[in-house]
């Protein structure tokens, strides 16, 4: 990782929160990358990149930095998301009686019902901070737009793959609407970042566009996103999608 403006991401990074960065490449995992961020006892913030989307090592490194400095804006307060267990599970029951999950074995149907709470719970947390994210890479990393660009292409389209029949049938109504209704968001942060319309024709043609918008306006009303402002959006998303009360914020102390 070598790139300029991905140098110039690792030393905001540590500039900012006091630790330096280690970079490597890992195999065996999904996503695309893995991020510990550093304490006081393990004072490295160690990022990870997939090995098999090595050739946006770049670009991936400046997310990951994009996400230590929001999180980190104040070193002091670093939050962290907790899942309530009592509402996780009353909700996972409920949603384990609706079709087509309340057909399957009782085992089986609250296995995957759990699986959905904790899926949009993961998407609530994380969509407003790729948005701010992918902002800040935009504006921060300019020669990396192209690999930008093109791995949101990828990720734009493999989320619009939850419209066909197999996928859409497989999940309560609740769920496909939550889940799609942040997909949308995330299609309309890309298509503001970038001026990309093609990414907003799925939610267009399927009238989620409008639903997706409330949520993109609650972090359109931030002016700068921080630590603070972030759990903020996050909890403004999930009184919206009637979300809230699953989870908690903690905050800790990684100051140096």
């Amino acid at each position: 990782m070598t790139h300029p403006d991905t140098k110039h991401m690792l030393e905001l990074v540590e500039q900012q929160t006091g630790y330096r960065v280690s970079v490597d490449l890992i195999s065996g995992i999904h996503e695309h990358a893995q991020m510990i961020s550093a304490r006081p006892g393990n004072p490295v913030h160690m990022i990870r990149v997939n090995s098999t989307h090595r050739a946006f090592a770049d670009y991936i490194v400046a997310v990951q930095c994009g996400i230590l400095l929001v999180l980190w804006s104040d070193p002091q307060k670093v939050p962290a998301m907790a899942l309530e267990e009592r509402a996780t599970t009353d909700l996972a029951v409920s949603w384990a009686d609706l079709p087509p999950l309340a057909s399957l074995p009782s085992d089986v149907s609250s296995k995957v019902a759990r699986h959905f709470v904790e899926g949009l719970a993961k998407q609530v947390q994380s969509m407003p901070l790729e948005i701010g994210v992918a902002k800040l890479v935009f504006e921060k990393c300019p020669a990396l737009r192209e690999a930008q660009a093109e791995c949101f292409r990828a990720q734009l389209q493999n989320l619009s793959q939850v419209f066909t029949a197999k996928v859409k049938d497989s999940a309560p109504v609740e769920v496909f609407q939550k889940n799609v209704t942040m997909n949308a968001a995330l299609a309309l942060g890309w298509s503001d970042i970038s001026g990309d319309r093609i990414a907003l024709l799925p939610y267009e043609s399927t009238g989620y566009l409008e639903s997706g918008k409330k949520l993109f306006t609650a972090l359109q009303a931030v002016s700068h996103l921080d630590s603070s402002a972030y759990t903020g959006v996050v909890d403004t998303w999930a009184r919206i999608l009637s979300l809230e009360g699953l989870y908690r914020w903690d905050f800790s102390n990684r100051q140096s």
